[in-house]
């Protein structure tokens, strides 16, 4: 039977600021979008009938698990009754801001695309995954790119270097509705210089884009969390420049050339929280037939 593994890239923010609430009770954002090599892998494989499993017993396989409302999504566009394996095996932190339930979607949406042979176009599958979540479509494509609107309407931007990148995850999670709620009862927040974190990005300029890099959701997340405060304490110490991941509680931190090896033995000392040394990368790769 045919099989097909896709990786499912995570994703950090290296701006994010939320511009308001829509009519439809969405939120409008601005942001820079980061692929990471921190990744979940993804097997499809020919089957008599569905089945989706994962290496989590946490996580649920129903119709909560995106990864599932893929495959819901792209059955019209199937041409004959057979069935599918669908296997998660999971690396990224679950409601850690790192877009693990988006980045499995969009690795079930491009792998049934070549498992079912849909010549399904990569718009067309933005355009279906935009229905399923704000982040999908970026995980679809992945890289650097600048999202606006929900986070669906993409720009590419010159890719990074590979820089290491940090991960501090706390144990704890944060609902990203909820975190946009906390948005809702504040009056004004600060602003993200995001246009200043396009231009580092542009030149590659390391220090600059540490300087200009902000995220709306800290200064909403971290009163109601302290386990993010923690991570964003321990990134410091380090004398490293911390950020929040997406809506949190995960916090990560580029670092600097040559610096890769101390930070690591010192991320090795930390408690009460999981680590990753991960790098940037350049955007989604193409499934593997197996």
């Amino acid at each position: 039977m045919t099989k097909i593994v896709e990786t499912g890239y995570g994703k950090i923010n290296l701006a994010l600021a939320i511009t308001g609430r829509r009519a439809d009770g969405y939120h409008n954002i601005d942001t820079i979008f980061q692929s990471i090599g921190l990744a979940d892998t993804i097997t499809l494989e020919e089957s008599d009938s569905f089945a989706l499993t994962c290496s989590t017993g946490s996580l649920a396989c129903d119709r909560t698990n995106l990864a599932y409302r893929a495959w819901q999504a792209l059955c019209p566009y199937k041409k004959d009754n057979l069935g599918v394996h669908i296997h998660l095996e999971k690396r990224i932190p679950i409601a850690a801001g790192l877009a693990g339930g988006s980045t499995d979607c969009a690795a079930v949406l491009r792998g049934l695309n070549r498992l079912w042979q849909l010549h399904l176009t990569e718009t067309e599958l933005c355009r279906l995954g935009a229905s399923l979540g704000a982040d999908v479509p970026f995980c679809i494509c992945g890289g650097t790119m600048r999202g606006t609107g929900i986070g669906e309407e993409l720009r590419p931007l010159p890719n990074l270097p590979e820089w290491p990148v940090l991960i501090v995850h706390p144990h704890a999670a944060v609902v990203t509705k909820k975190a946009y709620a906390l948005f809702d009862e504040k009056k004004e927040t600060a602003p993200v210089a995001v246009d200043d974190v396009e231009a580092a990005v542009r030149c590659g300029d390391f220090d600059a884009l540490l300087a200009a890099m902000g995220n709306t959701f800290e200064e909403l997340v971290i009163p109601d969390v302290p386990e993010a405060a923690q991570c964003q304490q321990l990134l410091k110490s380090a004398g490293l420049r911390p950020l929040m991941a997406g809506s949190g509680p995960t916090f990560f931190a580029l670092v600097p050339h040559g610096r890769e090896g101390e930070v690591r033995r010192q991320a090795a000392s930390w408690t009460d929280v999981d680590t990753y040394m991960t790098k940037a990368v350049h955007g989604a790769e193409g499934g593997v037939n197996e």
